[in-house]
């Protein structure tokens, strides 16, 4: 499993599936902190479908419909939030 090497500010969100998410805009990285799996690095993610996801009243069904099984993911470990 990857570390990631810049620091990520995750927000903390409320849903089922996961309880954070962050993004990278430089490198276009979406990072989904799930519950009960892995943290996920979504590469190329552009910045609305980040900021979508924050503005969801569903993000589980944001995820599962714009971001799920549409780019680029590998499992990480991020360094811990100071």
């Amino acid at each position: 499993m990857a570390t990631v090497g810049q620091p990520v500010k995750m927000t903390p969100v409320d849903a089922d599936l996961f309880e954070a998410i962050g993004y990278i805009p430089k490198s276009r990285q979406l990072y989904i902190k799930f519950r009960n799996l892995p943290t996920l690095c979504f590469d190329n993610v552009p910045g609305f479908r980040y900021e979508g996801m924050l503005a969801a009243p569903r993000k589980d069904a944001y995820y599962r419909t714009f971001i799920k099984d549409r780019f680029l993911t590998k499992p990480v470990e991020l360094p811990p939030q100071s």
